[in-house]
This record gives C-alpha cells, sequence and structure tokens, in this order.
C-alpha cells in the first residue's frame, strides 16, 4: 500500500506498508490472523486501532495471566438446574465482535487449549459466539537452539492451534522502518489519539465481502492449480502443508487478489506472482510451532509452482 491509500496510516499506525494488504484481506475473509513481534512493535497498537475504526465490540485478553473465569464469567444454574449460564461482565467474551488474544505465546496449555475452540469454532465450552467476526492473536518470537533473539517465556504454539490461523506475519522492527516512518512513531502527539478514519476502512471492508464471497464460490483455475502446486512442493520440501492450510492458502490468495484490485491495482501476471508469492510466505504457520521455511526454500517452491501455472499448459 503506498502513503496515500493506507488506511492504517490514517489511523496514526506506521510501518506497516508491506504487509497492510495481508491484513486487510483477512479482515474481508474474516479469517484469523497472528502477529509475531518483537515487544513494541505495534502489533497491540494496530489491531485494537483497527477495532476501534470498525466500531467493533472489542475484547482484549492477555493470555499470559488470564484466567477461563474472566473470559467466560462465573458460572451457573438455571432455575430447573437443567442448563448452565454464565455471570456477564463488560471483560467477557460474550457479545464480543472481535477479540485480540495477545501474548498467546506465553499462556499454559490448558488455556492454549481453551482459546482453541474460539479461535477454530467462534465457541466457548460448545456454544457459539453468535456475534464474534474476528479473531486476532499477538506474540513474540520465542527461542530456538542458538538463537540469542527469542523471548524468555514465549513458546511455540501447538502445531494444531498455529495451522488455525490464515496469516502468521512477522511485522517490522524499528530497523526495517523508513526515516519517515521512524519519525512519525517518534512524534508524542500521537500518543493516545483516536483511530478515526470517519469510516473508511470498515465501509472498505464490507464493500469487498460480498466480492470475495462470489470468488470464492467459483475459484479461479489459476489460484486452485498454483496451490496445489504450492502445497505438493512445500511438503515435499520437508515443510508440511495440511488440506486444511492449503484451503486457508486459496482463500488468502483470493482475498488478497479481491483487495489489490479493489485499491486499485492492475494484476498483470506478473503482479499475479508477486501477489502469489507474497501469499505464500505469510500463510505458512511452521514460524509459529517451529521455524519458518528458509526464504530460499519458499522462493524455490513458489517459482516453480508460477511455472507450472504460467507456462505449462492445464
Amino acid at each position: 500500500m503506498n502513503e496515500q491509500s493506507s488506511f492504517f496510516r490514517r489511523l496514526g499506525v506506521f510501518g506497516f506498508d508491506q504487509v497492510e494488504p495481508l491484513i486487510l484481506a483477512a479482515l474481508v475473509s474474516g479469517d484469523p490472523i497472528l502477529l509475531i513481534g518483537k515487544a513494541g512493535t505495534g502489533k497491540t497498537f494496530l489491531l485494537n486501532s483497527i477495532s476501534e475504526a470498525m466500531g467493533l465490540e472489542h475484547r482484549h485478553y492477555n493470555a499470559s495471566f488470564i484466567s477461563f473465569d474472566d473470559l467466560v464469567g462465573f458460572p451457573y444454574p438455571s432455575e430447573n438446574r437443567e442448563t448452565v449460564s454464565f455471570l456477564q461482565t463488560p471483560a467477557t467474551i460474550w457479545g464480543a465482535e472481535s477479540v485480540l488474544i495477545d501474548e498467546i505465546s506465553r499462556c499454559k496449555p490448558e488455556t492454549q487449549n481453551k482459546f482453541f475452540s474460539i479461535i477454530n469454532e467462534r465457541k466457548v465450552q460448545g456454544l457459539e459466539l453468535a456475534r464474534l467476526r474476528y479473531r486476532w492473536a499477538a506474540m513474540n518470537p520465542f527461542s530456538s537452539a542458538g538463537d540469542e533473539e527469542g523471548y524468555e517465556g514465549s513458546q511455540p504454539l501447538d502445531q494444531a492451534l498455529a495451522d488455525r490461523f490464515a496469516f502468521i506475519i512477522e511485522v517490522p522492527d524499528w530497523s526495517e522502518l523508513t526515516l519517515k516512518d521512524q519519525a512519525a512513531v517518534i512524534d508524542p502527539s500521537g500518543e493516545g489519539a483516536l483511530s478515526a478514519d470517519e469510516g473508511a476502512l470498515g465501509r472498505f471492508v464490507e464493500r469487498l465481502k460480498p466480492l470475495f464471497s462470489a470468488e470464492i464460490a467459483t475459484p479461479s483455475a489459476t489460484v486452485v492449480r498454483y496451490v496445489r502446486y504450492a502445497a505438493t512442493l512445500m511438503t515435499e520440501s520437508g515443510f508440511r502443508i495440511s488440506p486444511r492450510r492449503a484451503r486457508l492458502l486459496a482463500r488468502n490468495v483470493i482475498a488478497l487478489s479481491v483487495v489489490l484490485r479493489e485499491s486499485g491495482t492492475e494484476l498483470t501476471e506478473k503482479a499475479w506472482k508477486h501477489l502469489l508469492k507474497l501469499t505464500l510466505t505469510w500463510s505458512l504457520p511452521h514460524r509459529a510451532w517451529r521455524s519458518a521455511p528458509p526464504a530460499h526454500a519458499v522462493d524455490s517452491v513458489h517459482a516453480e509452482a508460477a511455472r507450472l501455472v504460467f507456462e505449462v499448459p492445464p
């Protein structure tokens, strides 16, 4: 996204230009997203700002110390003692339209398992969260062998949980920001500013949702062929792609193509190839539970999958 078309810049969020289309795509599809980044990189600020700008009934939970009662409220039986209800508070998840599970890599395994049903099914204790539209999470990088940059206490996610997030995006740190963005981040006048964009972000997302649904109903052969080749080649390279992940990858490609097209990008063959590589890179869940596949491996898989799609007849 350029500066003129960036929704996030209007919200006072800077440095996310390269990944903004991906996050917009997730807003259009409604699929879960996970942001991974070092402390202070704006993960929480971005997601809370999005919810504020879109006027969502939002819940922000810190998974490192939340209890399950904090999430659902105190349970109490009905008068006939045949069902159980929950005493709701402004902090409980009932009625939420968006939820951010912060520090998800720091919570206990049993709590992580409880978040699983929220992210995967929009349910708690088997009860549907009827109003929940968006499920987001954020975490710090975890330490791996020989890595001194990880955060103590941040642990890899369960593999099954990681596979439920559509996009798993690493956010930029200070050294990756432009000088202009560094200056904008430093500016103390932005502290506490409201995320008001006069509804532009919400209108954009709502306008694109029916376009996304229409393309999901009749996906193009290009998308299907690329995802099949990419999933097969990644698995053969030692980075298994589950059938669920292959479907999420296809959804991500379609959502991102809708976002870019409706933002004014002409989807030439070159643009399609860039779109497909961008989507493949940030749709791989391995970085949340093991480590990100090497860039050269992803580049090779993408190059071969794109060659098969654009140069070899079906």
